[in-house]
């Protein structure tokens, strides 16, 4: 159901989309549509946990294969603002509380997605304990990671960056955060 889901949005939209429409397409009755998701909203929300889940898989080895934590850190922020960018399901994964209820995302979906995160990025912080700054813990730092992609994605600044433009804004303001000093 989940697939016909994704199958509705790409071609109606999210919020056009309806419990009739995803019944169609998964060619069962709206009544057993019923049967496993609560609502909408709960098929919604399980459509974002999965394609976060799918993304996060598919960039696993490329944060992991960063020499350490900074490098892993900027990659995850970077790969992940191209593709929320490119994507409108990992853009959806950066949308506010309010939007998602608006179009049919169960409460405390964004809850769940900071604690996919946190277990993604827990592996990356361990591999390199020794680079994170004291007193900084994983879930702190994820939020806090999390939090700089949102800014990043719905709040316009002052001027367009470029790659490295961002880069080295992220390398000056976000990783002292997190990680000491080389």
């Amino acid at each position: 159901m989940l697939d016909a889901a994704e199958a509705c949005f790409e071609r109606s939209g999210i919020g056009a989309t309806t419990m009739d429409d995803i019944a169609k397409q998964a060619r069962v009755s709206r009544a057993t549509v019923y049967r496993y998701f609560a609502g909408r909203d709960a098929v919604m929300s399980g459509v974002i946990l999965r394609a976060t889940e799918r993304y996060l898989e598919k960039i696993q080895p490329r944060i992991a294969g960063q020499p350490d934590l900074g490098g892993a850190v900027l990659e995850f922020v970077e790969v992940t603002l191209r593709a929320a960018t490119r994507d409108e399901t990992i853009g959806l994964l950066f949308k506010s509380d309010d939007y998602l209820a608006g179009v049919g995302f169960a409460e405390g979906t964004s809850v769940a997605l900071f604690e996919l995160v946190t277990e993604f990025l827990r592996p990356v912080f361990a591999a390199h304990w020794a680079q994170v700054r004291p007193g900084v813990s994983v879930d702190e730092a994820s939020e806090w990671i999390l939090r700089t992609i949102l800014s990043l994605l719905t709040v316009r600044g002052p001027r367009h960056r470029s790659r490295d433009g961002l880069h080295a804004l992220l390398q000056r303001f976000l990783l002292p955060v997190i990680a000491r000093e080389r």
